[in-house]
């Protein structure tokens, strides 16, 4: 179903957008102009313009993200929801009996232990909302490590026995796992797309409410003009002290910028690639995304893809709906300020991608604003610097040219005009206003501030993490410009495995990754001090403080026992632990118990164990074209045992049904006690010894 001649909420939208665009460019416009009177006669033209430029677009930048926050603020307190004409809210369906919905989880040598606990909790949720019959489970796994890939299929194997759910958890491995999760997606929507009239996607560690998605259903049942509903999954189970600020903040200020974010965007939202759900036949026709031209990372295939699937959805006339109300949604942050900043690294390639995208025909106004606003978020980082290093310039300027010559490197008296405080101030309110809103949004709720650990706890968790955001904000901006910087270059970067459990920062690692920030923070300190004096060197010390920090900040804050320490203390406490979902209480170690536990390679297992080699070859195809190189590497392996295998050469075997089968006949049929020793097992007893399978029936 395309798109009708007229929607209710798009008059609505552009009415809406209008006004936030004039918030935005009027204010920041204004706010150039006092500066430019600061600047006027004191500057050269090739100093002022540029410093000008660049001050009226991070202006605009973060006045976007004030009036987001004020929006969804006044929402809040009014308690109301943005619900228009064609809110998918106001329009649910009973689903019909055919209706299917496959729940795919595309996973990348992931734990599998914590995957099969997620879904193990939705597949429960699921059914006790008595709404399992129209949902199968997906899982596809991309993963290259044999040893992971293994497990995983053991792993899935025990679940649908502890679940009774053969037939409705599939496992699928793709043997080449090209364009990463998009392409594993694409993948699954050309092989059982048409079986399914929806799909939900996960990230590998999302858990949902049963409940949840089944509302999500009916909304989909209700409006068949909407190609996706995406929810807001909220941070959870991490116990970092990083991992903790992060959820803190998200549980704290999210639900006003959600709010914000649904009423300005209404049909034209946005979709983060996980938590949602999918209409699956246009998403399998209008979806598939573009290569652009050129090499890589400007060009070449896209590194990040929800976005763009969300602006092609629209393009085609399908409405996408952001619904922070849905509540039920959860996914986990990274541990680490390193991890964290990984993930930003290929955010930032994909991110400034999108912009050779702006001039796509057909794109939708709010989708291209999103595509300029998410590649702000790293343009941002340099431009900021840029700005920092026009101002030292425009005083050395100043400082050479004062008439009188009494004005040394760095006498600021100039700045005695009040205007540059005012201009400050009112940036700084920008900044932090949206952080008091929050609270006292949740404070004027009944009960809610409880929920984070009572309003003493509330207020000094603010305040602390205001206080590590404003450390971490220049190691951000030192970090994303070098990001630009090396995309902007060709250095391109791929997707990989991401950390999903809670770790520490070694000390050597912190000053691996940020010992030259930290030497660069020290050394200006050191270097600026003499010149400045106390009162001008104070408005450097949140920059040059948290470059100086860097490695203490992220050795410290990666540490479970000071998070957990923050927990004891009430700091940084968000509902989900007052009050543990039940969802999220499967996520414990005993309640994925069940689940087998193998010791030593899980090759050797698969190869001698009946069982396990049953398992795997029911899961795998022929591959004659194979058998030739196969056949020459079951030789290698029965002559030099399964130490004289590679990892490539173990996926080759893997991938072939009948070299697994003729490799487990071949172990139990020898008589060689070498062989038997190097396979795990003895002559005398042909019984496996060191390699053991703990679990299962």
């Amino acid at each position: 179903m395309g798109r009708s001649s007229a929607r209710p909420w798009e008059a609505i939208g552009r009415y809406r957008r209008y006004w936030l665009s004039t918030f935005i460019i009027l204010p920041a416009c204004s706010a150039g102009l006092m500066l430019a009177q600061v600047l006027t006669d004191r500057l050269p033209l090739w100093l002022e313009i540029p410093t000008l430029l660049i001050f009226v677009l991070l202006f605009a930048w973060i006045s976007a993200g004030f009036w987001t926050a004020l929006v969804g603020f006044i929402l809040l307190m009014r308690g109301r929801t943005d619900t228009v004409p064609g809110s998918p809210e106001l329009h649910l369906a009973e689903p019909r009996p055919q209706s299917r919905v496959a729940i795919v989880m595309p996973i990348y040598n992931e734990e599998v232990e914590r995957v099969a606990a997620g879904l193990q909790a939705t597949y429960k949720s699921l059914q006790q909302a008595g709404a399992l019959a129209h949902f199968e489970f997906f899982l596809l796994s991309d993963t290259r490590d044999p040893a992971i890939w293994l497990r995983e299929e053991l792993v899935w194997s025990a679940l649908c026995q502890s679940l009774d759910a053969f037939g409705r958890i599939h496992y699928r491995r793709r043997p080449i796992n090209n364009k990463a999760k998009s392409g594993n997606v694409a993948d699954f929507c050309r092989r059982w797309g048409k079986d399914y009239e929806y799909m939900v996607v996960l990230d590998a560690d999302s858990v949902m409410n049963g409940e949840t998605l089944y509302r999500m259903l009916e909304m989909m049942e209700g409006n068949p003009q909407v190609g996706i509903i995406q929810t807001q999954p909220l941070a959870v189970n991490r116990e970092t002290l990083y991992a903790r600020l992060q959820q803190f903040a998200q549980h704290l200020y999210g639900p006003i910028f959600s709010a914000g974010l649904r009423f300005w965007q209404l049909g034209d939202g946005h979709y983060i690639g996980h938590n949602a759900i999918l209409r699956t036949v246009p998403f399998t026709q209008y979806c598939a995304l573009p290569v652009l031209p050129g090499r890589a990372p400007l060009g070449g295939p896209l590194l990040s893809h929800d976005f763009v699937e969300a602006a092609l959805m629209a393009k085609s006339g399908w409405e996408v709906w952001f619904v922070p109300s849905l509540s039920g949604s959860y996914e986990e942050v990274p541990p680490t300020l390193i991890d964290d900043l990984k993930r930003d690294r290929r955010w930032a390639q994909g991110n400034l991608q999108h912009l050779r995208l702006l001039a796509g025909e057909g794109l939708r106004p709010a989708h291209r604003f999103l595509f300029i606003n998410g590649a702000m978020s790293f343009l941002a980082a340099p431009l900021w610097g840029t700005f920092l290093i026009l101002g030292a310039l425009g005083s050395l300027h100043w400082a050479n040219t004062a008439s009188d010559g009494s004005i040394t490197l760095f006498d600021w008296g100039w700045l005695a005009d009040p205007m540059p405080f005012w201009l400050f101030g009112v940036t700084v309110i920008l900044l932090l206003s949206p952080k008091f809103m929050a609270v006292l949004w949740v404070v004027r709720q009944r009960g809610q501030k409880d929920h984070f650990g009572g309003l003493f706890s509330l207020l000094a968790s603010m305040f602390f993490e205001s206080l590590f955001s404003i450390l971490m904000a220049p190691i951000r901006m030192a970090f994303h410009s070098q990001f630009v910087i090396q995309t902007l270059m060709g250095r391109g970067v791929h997707w990989g495995g991401q950390v999903r459990g809670d770790q520490e920062t070694s000390w050597a690692d912190a000053f691996r990754y940020f010992g030259w920030y930290s030497a660069l923070g020290l050394s200006l300190a050191a270097l600026l001090y003499p010149f400045l004096g106390v009162w001008h060197f104070v408005w450097l010390v949140p920059i040059l403080g948290g470059l100086t920090a860097a490695v203490p900040l992220a050795a410290w804050t990666s540490r479970p026992a000071l998070g957990r320490w923050a927990r004891r203390q009430r700091l940084f406490v968000i509902p989900e632990e007052m009050h543990v979902p039940q969802e999220l209480q499967a996520l414990s170690v005993d309640s994925v118990a069940y689940l087998p536990h193998i010791e030593g390679d899980p090759f050797i297992q698969v190869v001698v164990d009946p069982r396990f080699n049953a398992i795997h070859t029911a899961l795998q195809r022929n591959r004659t074209g194979a058998w030739p190189r196969a056949a020459n590497l079951c030789h290698k392996a029965l002559e030099q045992g399964p130490q004289g295998l590679n990892n490539r050469e173990r996926n080759i075997l893997l991938s072939d049904r009948n070299s697994m089968l003729a490799l487990h006949r071949a172990v139990w049929s020898t008589a060689d006690r070498a062989r038997l020793t190097a396979w795990g097992l003895q002559s005398d007893e042909q019984k496996l010894t060191d390699v053991q399978i703990i679990g299962g029936k």
